[in-house]
């Protein structure tokens, strides 16, 4: 039997981003009811506990500083934000550091970002290779020639942030719907209704699409497209034979990264050769030896310790990555279709953005502008337009 149900906003997608806009909404005490469809309600084959979950303000994109350094503070103070929350999960914040480091060919870039960085806020050293030994003498690559030192940054748990929003936008009065969206009911100017697997749908006044690598099947549904694809990105998790200092969050030009974990080491280095789609075997095909003739030895030029290292495990997840210029798209994306909104194509950046885009998707849904940060730039106008906003020497 097919049931119905009125909601005033119905979120599509309940990871990170959807729970953040839930919680943000339901915050905000101006409207009268918000439900929330996750396909899967044990987030086993969600993105967001896949992610490494830096939070950095080192971007050369302003929103994304702006961005950054709303998030973090969030992040450092979430159980206070977010209190009053039963069970709320510890995202064991940790202010270890992130430190980028370049060869000659980025120096120039890297003294622009810093540039930029610096005059919005953030507390951001430059340091050349002699003072990089000196605080982290474990790093021996000789043709390293400046790094960008941010104390303040760090890395969470995501998959203790994404429960966090949830049970705080439940706790507010958030309802979740397990189900996935296989059809909508469209307008003249509007989306009226979806239709979920299960047979039940789901009316709304206000629609929100966060359904991350899966936001073009939803997207589809209004005969509308976004520049996204699922990347597979694969992380790694060591233990090495040698003691070394404690150590920032880590990260070159290659896109190669690794930050302390427990008692060993998680990272990686993102391909950007493998073909977009979903993975579901990270042991044969383009990832079969990916650690051992990729990874490793990259790991062990920058430190030469990791020479002597023991891989523990392996493990895949996927960015909902944006072809365009590899940054959020959010707002209105469907052409005739005003009440359904999106957030998608954070390529890596959703996590540690949540914060600040689900504080903006609330404010669009319920005012139709932004109030505290204008994100317009990022919105589709520049995908139509062929006008990247690319991230320069970051990946």
């Amino acid at each position: 039997m097919v049931t119905g149900m009125k909601t005033d906003i119905a979120i599509i997608g309940g990871g990170i981003m959807g729970s953040a806009a839930a919680y943000f909404l339901a915050r905000s005490g101006q409207v009268g009811s918000v439900t929330v469809i996750e396909r899967d309600s044990t987030y086993t084959h969600a993105t967001t506990p896949q992610g490494a979950g830096g939070v950095r303000q080192q971007f050369s994109v302003e929103e994304n500083v702006h961005m950054s350094c709303y998030s973090l503070k969030f992040y450092k103070a979430f159980a206070d934000r977010l209190g009053g929350t039963p069970d709320l999960p510890d995202i064991n914040f940790r202010e270890q550091g992130y430190l980028f480091l370049v060869t000659a060919d980025g120096e120039d870039t890297l003294r622009k970002n810093h540039a930029l960085q610096t005059s919005l806020g953030v507390k951001a050293d430059l340091i050349d290779y002699a003072e990089v030994q000196r605080r982290f003498p474990s790093i021996q690559r000789e043709n390293i020639v400046l790094g960008c030192y941010t104390p303040d940054d760090g890395w969470i748990d995501p998959n203790g942030a994404m429960w966090g929003f949830r049970r705080a936008a439940e706790h507010l009065g958030v309802t979740y719907v397990k189900g996935r969206v296989t059809g909508a009911s469209t307008g003249a100017r509007e989306v009226k209704s979806a239709t979920l697997d299960t047979g039940q749908i789901i009316l709304a006044d206000f629609f929100i699409n966060t359904a991350g690598p899966w936001v073009n099947e939803v997207a589809a549904m209004t005969d509308a497209n976004v520049p996204v694809v699922p990347m597979c990105r694969v992380q790694h998790f060591w233990k090495c034979a040698h003691q070394i200092e404690p150590l920032p969050l880590i990260k070159d030009e290659s896109g190669m990264f690794f930050r302390p974990e427990g008692d060993g080491y998680a990272g990686g280095r993102p391909s950007f050769d493998v073909a977009p789609g979903f993975v579901e075997d990270i042991y044969s095909g383009f990832f079969a030896n990916y650690f051992e003739d990729t990874v490793w030895p990259m790991m062990a030029a920058l430190v030469p310790k990791f020479e002597h290292l023991k891989l523990q495990r392996s493990w895949a997840g996927h960015y909902a990555q944006n072809t365009l210029d590899g940054n959020m798209i959010i707002g209105k994306y469907s052409p005739g279709h005003d009440n359904i909104i999106t957030a998608c194509g954070f390529s890596g950046h959703g996590i540690m953005h949540a914060p600040a885009v689900g504080r903006a998707l609330s404010e669009l849904a319920l005012t139709g502008r932004y109030q505290t940060l204008d994100l317009s730039r990022m919105e589709i106008s520049r995908v139509h337009a062929n006008a990247p906003l690319a991230e320069v020497g970051i990946k």
